[in-house]
C-alpha cells in the first residue's frame, strides 16, 4: 500500500507540472546515495581534482561537491535540463553519453555518474571513454541479478514520463559482473563495491541478496550497486602534473 501511495504522489507531482527531479522521490534517492558515498570515502584525498558530473539531470548530486569546494562541471543529454542548471549558476553543457568520445573527458579527474549507466544503449563505450582520462569514476546504477557478462537492452519511457529515462529510448540492465569487467577493461584497476543499506531508498535497494535469476526489480524496488573505481597509475600524481 505504501508503495502505491508513493507512486500516486509521484505521478501527481509530475501531472502538476513539477520536474521529475523536483519530486520528493528524487530528493530521497539523492540524499541516500550521497550519504552512502560520503560514508565510504575520504573526500580530502581528492582535494584539487576537477569533477565532471554526467547524466546530471538538474545537477544536485554535483551540488554536494560544489558546496565542499570542488570545481564541478555538470552535463546532461537534454538541453532543457542543461538550461536549468545554467540558470542556477552551474557550469554545464550538453553531452550525449551514447556517442561520447575520450576527449569529452579531457581535463577532468573525477567522473561522477550516478543513476545514468543503465539509461545508455552503449555503456561500455561510455566506460572506455571515461578510462582514457579520469583518475576516479564514481559509479552508481540499476543492475540485473546475474553473475554473467550480461548487458541486456531494454526500452524505456518517453514523453513527459521519460524526463529521466534513456535519451534515445533504449537503455540496459547490466549485471554487476559486466560493469566491473568493463571498468577494468577501461583501465580502472582499483574497483570497490561500496553498496550498503545506507544508500537504500523507497524504490532502490543496494543490500539485496544475489539469486542469479536475472531480475532487476524485486519487491517493487530496483536492484542497484555503487562503486568507486580508480586508476592507481594516476592516483599519486598531483593535479598540476596533468
Amino acid at each position: 500500500m505504501r508503495c502505491v501511495l508513493r507512486r500516486v504522489r509521484y505521478l501527481g507531482q509530475l501531472l502538476a507540472g513539477r520536474s521529475v527531479f523536483d519530486s520528493t522521490l528524487y530528493r530521497e534517492a539523492e540524499l541516500a546515495r550521497l550519504a552512502n558515498l560520503f560514508a565510504h570515502v575520504d573526500i580530502d584525498r581528492w582535494t584539487g581534482l576537477r569533477i565532471l558530473e554526467v547524466g546530471a539531470g538538474l545537477g544536485r548530486i554535483g551540488d554536494a561537491f560544489r558546496y565542499l569546494g570542488f570545481d564541478v562541471t555538470s552535463t546532461d543529454g537534454r538541453p532543457e535540463h542543461v538550461d536549468r542548471m545554467r540558470y542556477r549558476g552551474c557550469n554545464a553543457f550538453i553531452l550525449d553519453l551514447d556517442s561520447v568520445h575520450a576527449e569529452d573527458f579531457a581535463g577532468y579527474d573525477i567522473v561522477l555518474a550516478f543513476g545514468v549507466l543503465y539509461h545508455l544503449r552503449e555503456p561500455e563505450r561510455f566506460l572506455t571513454s571515461c578510462g582514457e582520462n579520469a583518475r576516479v569514476l564514481l559509479l552508481e546504477s540499476c543492475v540485473s541479478d546475474s553473475t554473467q557478462l550480461d548487458i541486456p537492452k531494454v526500452k524505456e519511457k518517453t514523453g513527459w514520463r521519460g524526463q529521466d529515462q534513456a535519451l534515445h529510448a533504449v537503455g540496459c540492465r547490466p549485471s554487476p559482473t559486466a560493469i566491473e569487467r568493463a571498468c577494468k577493461n577501461a583501465g580502472f584497476d582499483v574497483i570497490r563495491d561500496i553498496s550498503s543499506p545506507i544508500a537504500n531508498w523507497s524504490q532502490g535497494r543496494f543490500d539485496w541478496e544475489p539469486r542469479g535469476n536475472g531480475e532487476w526489480r524485486r519487491e517493487d524496488m530496483n536492484l542497484r550497486r555503487m562503486w568507486i573505481c580508480e586508476r592507481s597509475s594516476k592516483l599519486t600524481s598531483s593535479p598540476r602534473d596533468r
